[in-house]
């Protein structure tokens, strides 16, 4: 958890920074986040360098399958969109977890202070990366939870501190 000081300090540099960042469960499935100008959990701003890669990496990566899962939410939610709207809302979504990714979006959208994260979608088929093969060290995410991201529908980012 991170003290009013530390979050108002963060606030100041990393507020509307839209970025992704991503975590790792222990069974090597992959979670990509939507920062939507949220705050940044201190592992990923401490190397930005690293962050570049990874995505650089993982938006690269062929498609494992066109087949996802939206949240019920999510589809309840863009059903009153226009068909333009419903794309642009779901461009990202679609892209990363065609890779295999599981989606996390903020709930709040830019707002800073809002720490609330939620699944919108997931893979039918996940990527599972083996976090001990040495050659994909460079670009795995050093957030590592000790769950399946399988029973993960939402989390507080300020828990990644």
């Amino acid at each position: 958890m991170y003290t009013e000081k530390r979050l108002i300090e963060k606030a100041a540099v990393e507020s509307g920074i839209d970025t992704d960042w991503y975590f790792i469960d222990m069974f090597g499935k992959m979670a990509v986040v939507a920062s939507a100008g949220g705050l940044l959990p201190d592992p990923v701003v401490a190397d930005m360098n690293r962050l570049e890669k990874m995505i650089a990496y993982f938006r690269a990566l062929p498609v494992l399958s066109n087949n996802i899962i939206i949240e019920k939410h999510i589809l309840d939610k863009v059903e009153k969109y226009t068909k333009e709207q419903r794309e642009t809302y779901l461009k990202d979504l679609y892209f990363m977890v065609s890779r295999g990714f599981y989606y996390f979006d903020k709930t709040e959208l830019n707002n800073y202070f809002d720490f609330k994260y939620e699944l919108k979608a997931k893979p039918s088929i996940p990527l599972i990366i083996n976090n001990n093969d040495s050659s994909v060290q460079e670009i795995l995410p050093n957030i590592v939870v000790g769950k399946d991201i399988e029973d993960i529908k939402f989390f507080f980012v300020n828990d990644f501190a």
